[in-house]
């Protein structure tokens, strides 16, 4: 196994992070060390990271080598330094195996959290778009948020309580649902729009 294999196993991204300085919080996101983050954008699971401002992404070596300014090797070469891994000694196959595993559970775990996180926060504009932007009149064109609220605000919630209520397969499915073609990233582009305030 070579280096940057023992580091990718040995050390999640999320350890990395929050050794050398990045707060997660615990749905997995902190402010992005990459721009100027005034408010949590950088999600950081064990296997990989992604600001969602900035766009930047990767594993655990990209992450050091971009907070560090260091080529991909050095970068590497200081996560097993600093995490004490040695190439003489890799991981068994059984500890990998357990890692994978736990890694993956790990990370269904994070992303129900993460679109948790965000539908709440979506469902909540939509309560109050819906309240502030209802029709005075019935000769009043209505606004396209308050149109949106009537549309989504039911399904919003029906995810919401799968997601707290639902069997590991229905919380898959929603989360699976809401990670293609962006839908998460439009609904927080949504929550941290202006029409949100």
């Amino acid at each position: 196994m070579n280096c940057f294999q023992n580091v990718k196993y040995g050390v999640s991204c999320r350890e990395a992070a929050e050794r050398y300085g990045v707060e997660v919080n615990y749905h997995g996101m902190a402010l992005c060390p990459f721009h100027n983050d005034r408010h949590p954008s950088l999600y950081v699971a064990d296997d990989h990271y992604y600001c969602f401002a900035c766009g930047e992404h990767g594993d655990v070596i990209d992450f050091v080598s971009k907070l560090f300014r260091l080529s991909l090797y050095d970068a590497a070469q200081k996560l097993a330094a600093d995490f004490h891994l040695t190439p003489d000694k890799p991981p068994s196959a059984a500890a990998l195996h357990a890692k994978c595993i736990q890694t993956e559970a790990q990370q269904l775990r994070e992303n129900e959290r993460l679109c948790f996180s965000i539908l709440s926060d979506y469902a909540r504009v939509l309560r109050r778009w819906k309240a502030w932007y209802a029709p005075q009149s019935p000769a009043e064109a209505p606004d396209k948020r308050f149109v949106e609220a009537c549309h989504k605000l039911d399904q919003t919630e029906y995810y919401l309580d799968i997601l707290c209520a639902g069997d590991s397969y229905e919380r898959a499915e929603v989360v699976s649902y809401l990670l293609t073609d962006g839908r998460l990233d439009k609904l927080k582009e949504k929550i941290n729009g202006r029409d949100a305030a």
